[in-house]
Formats: structure tokens, sequence, C-alpha cells
């Protein structure tokens, strides 16, 4: 039934509304308090043709999305920096500081106050890096698949002589549909592997959503006791367990990385790109992609740098002789699976020789990375010293694979031959977890370790030098 006090409502409470500056004259305002703060951290993705679903670079932008702007704060969800705090410190940590965070719901719950544009602060920009060589993508690729689209390229390496990667850029061309870059680097005596996927597959380059290695079999399946003692033993490029160098990553609103002062990837000649990108079309129709990376380079460097990847070979391999597989059961909300990498195993004695360091030294960890795929739950990584004491290097209490970043160290830490990295991960792999293929969510099944996209990984890698 309609009433004449409607009107009257309505008119008292715009009165109330436009009156709420002068309620809260202490209050903060967004041009003084609350624009810098998200110019700074969140318009990088929420802007005219990034890849966030709306704008937030006016007041106009930010008030209709006031209380989901508030509620994103509190949990932590955005920015999207996944490091639990009071695990460690870390030198590229995107998270509002306490401090931001505070302004930022006070200022919505005063109502969102304009204040004086003459008060606003300029944000200071974002170095950008020092540019040696610039590489783009071969061919444009527009997306196939919704929303996600995982698509590797491959580039030659152009440099003819040694050359050591010290920071790296990514420029998206498409903003709006780039969600994130990997950039890898393998072997000439590996490359040929790499160039069969992208043969095998119409159009430029390759699916590969788990990794570079594409949506392969486990190589290990039929595997014997003696072909298991020959892959130990194998030359460079003969082993079915194919690493590849992580040379670095690019996420939404990231700066240009430059490695740690003095450290750097050793590139050859001959070499061989694998840039993996992640399209995402969830808010924006598919377009040509053909983005670029700027390598920051060095003709030799302090330390040399590996970013070497850590696992248990049992669930990688799933051979009894080397430990027990990774299964995760069907409909499990919770399945944790843990191992222990001691720094005298072949991962980190093979870090140590790629490195050309002597079997005992120790090794200084500068970055942590965490990778699991769509089931991942939780993700937990400390350093167990031979001195019998711990220390946090990474703790994700929640997971989202769409949002991974590697995490540097604010200061380094060494792991020696007695000390132990413990790597832990939880999956979810309940009904409603389910990973949405096709517009339809898939069933629950049992999964195990593998590179597709209804397969499972739980994988650290750590950027290593010596110390």
């Amino acid at each position: 039934m309609y009433s004449k006090a409607g009107p009257i409502l309505v008119i008292a409470l715009l009165a109330a509304c436009n009156s709420n500056e002068h309620a809260h004259e202490d209050a903060p305002t967004y041009y003084a308090d609350a624009k810098p703060i998200i110019d700074e951290s969140c318009a990088s993705c929420h802007s005219a043709g990034g890849i966030a679903p709306f704008k937030l670079e006016t007041l106009e932008d930010v008030t209709p999305y006031a209380a989901l702007i508030k509620k994103a704060v509190e949990d932590g969800t955005m920015p999207p920096w996944q490091g639990q705090e009071g695990c460690n410190e870390y030198a590229n940590d995107f998270s509002l500081a306490p401090a931001d965070k505070e302004t930022l719901i006070a200022w919505i719950d005063a109502g969102t106050p304009e204040g004086d544009m003459a008060d606003e602060t300029e944000v200071t920009e974002k170095a950008s890096l020092p540019i040696d060589l610039l590489v783009t993508l071969p061919e444009p690729f527009t997306p196939k698949t919704s929303p996600d689209d995982y698509r590797c390229q491959l580039i030659e390496w152009p440099e003819t002589e040694t050359k050591f990667v010290t920071g790296i850029e990514v420029t998206p061309d498409v903003t709006s549909i780039v969600h994130h870059t990997i950039v890898y680097a393998v072997g000439a005596d590996t490359a040929a592997n790499y160039r069969a996927l992208d043969e095998a597959e119409d159009g430029p380059g390759y699916t590969c959503f788990g990794g570079p290695n594409g949506e392969s079999d486990n190589p290990f399946e039929d595997m014997t006791t003696q072909d298991l003692l020959d892959m130990m033993n194998a030359e460079d490029g003969e082993s079915p367990v194919q690493f590849q160098r992580w040379i670095g990553a690019w996420v939404p609103g990231a700066a240009a990385r430059s490695f740690p002062t003095g450290t750097g990837i050793r590139m050859e000649p001959g070499d061989l790109l694998i840039v993996q990108m992640h399209y995402n079309t969830g808010t924006a129709d598919p377009a040509p992609d053909q983005s670029s990376i700027g390598f920051q380079l060095a003709d030799s460097v302090e330390r040399e740098a590996i970013t070497q990847p850590l696992t248990d070979l049992g669930w990688v391999t799933e051979i009894p002789l080397l430990g027990e597989p990774m299964t995760i059961p069907k409909d499990a909300e919770s399945t944790i699976h843990t191992t222990t990498v001691k720094g005298d195993s072949m991962f980190f004695s093979g870090a140590r020789d790629s490195l050309g360091l002597a079997e005992d030294s120790p090794l200084m960890v500068h970055t942590v990375g965490h990778h699991m795929h769509q089931l991942g739950r939780t993700g937990y990584q400390e350093l167990h010293k031979g001195d019998g004491s711990v220390q946090c290097l990474v703790d994700i209490p929640d997971w989202d694979f769409h949002w991974q970043n590697a995490f540097t160290l604010k200061e380094p830490v060494l792991i020696g031959l007695d000390d132990e990295l413990v790597l832990e991960c939880d999956f979810d792999n309940s009904q409603a977890n389910q990973p949405i293929i096709d517009g339809a969510r898939i069933q629950s099944r049992e999964v195990a370790w593998g590179e597709g996209s209804t397969d499972e990984m739980c994988l650290s890698t750590v950027y290593l030098t010596a110390p």
C-alpha cells in the first residue's frame, strides 16, 4: 500500500546523506586519505580496460562498491596477497598496511565523504626496469576456453653470449584478459620436447594448465626399477623428470621485478623461453593478445641464482621405492600431504652442482613459491634447522590458484646439509569445490599428481644462490 510518508522519508534520508560530511568532521576524506590508498593498491587492476570487473578510478566509481570494498579489506581478499601475516616478512608484500585498512574502513563507515580536491596527494609511480632485451609472443592468441585459458608460447633466446637475467618486466597487450604470466627457460638439450608440444597442437603455442609440460601423461607409469636407476644417473636432457628454470612471473598490479642485488639467472645461447599466459575472459570479451617481456641483463653477477623446484618424488612418480603417492580421496573436504626435503637431498645437491658449489656448501634462500591446482585449500612451508629451531617461510591460509605470488624474504635464510624444508598442502576434494568445465561442475573423484587441469600438485620453488 502506498504511503504519503514515503517521499518525506526519502527526503529525510537524502538530507542525512548530504549532511554526512558535517556529522563526521574528523573522518578521513576521499581526496586526502582514501584515494591515495586506492590508487596505489587497487586501481592498477580496477581501471578502464583492466582485469578487474569494475573501475575504482574516481569517487563516482568507488561509492557504489563501498560495502564490497570494506568486506574485501576486512577479509584480506583484496589486494590478493596470499601470505599470512606473522609468518615472515617479505620485500614484495603488496597487502594493505594495517593503518591503510583502518583508514579505508573509517572512510567507508563515515559515508565516503569527498573532502577537498586540493588535499589530493599524488601516488609515487612504481619504478620501471631498465630493459636490455625485449621479446614479444611470436603470434597473437585469442583465448578459446572460458573463463580461463592457459597457453604456452615458445621464444628463441636471441643472445649469442652467456648472459644473466637480473630483472624482468611483463607488459600485457590486452590488460582486460591477461591474468598472470610465468616465464620459464630450458636448455638446447631439452628444447625439442617443447617444440614437439607446440607442433602437436593447432594455433599459436599449446595448452599448458599445470605448467609448461602441457597436459602430458605420467612418464613413470610403466617404469621398472632398472629404468629408475638409469633415470637417476641420466645426463641432462635424458631424464623424464624435466624441471624448467623459472625466470620470473607477473600478476596484475605487480611492478617490474629486480632480482636480489648481485644475483641473476644464467642464460646460454640456444636456450628456449617458454611463456605461460593465463587468460581470463570472465569480465571481458576474448581478444587477440601478443604480450611482451622485458629483461634486465648482465654479463656477470656476484652470485649466480637458480630457481629450484622441491617436492616428493613419490608423489611425482608414484613409484613405491621413492615414497607414497599423493592420493586425494573422492569427496574428502580436507586431505593433507606433507613432505620433508633434506638439505642433502638430490634437489639441493642438484642446485649446488648447477651453481658450481661444493657438495657441503650451504645455500641462500631468497624467494619461496608455492604451487597447487584448483583443489588447493591451504599451503605451508617451514625450515627446520639442524639446531632444532623452526622458521616459517610461507603460510597460505586460503589458497587461490588464480592469484599465485612469489614470496621474497626481507631477510634471506641459509639452508645447510643438516637442515630440512617441510612442505605441506591441504586439498578440498568435496563436490562443492570441484572446478567448472564447459559450464558444469565436474564430479568429485580420486585425484593424484598430474599436469592436467583436474589433476593436482604440491610444489615449492626456491630462488637460491651461494651464501
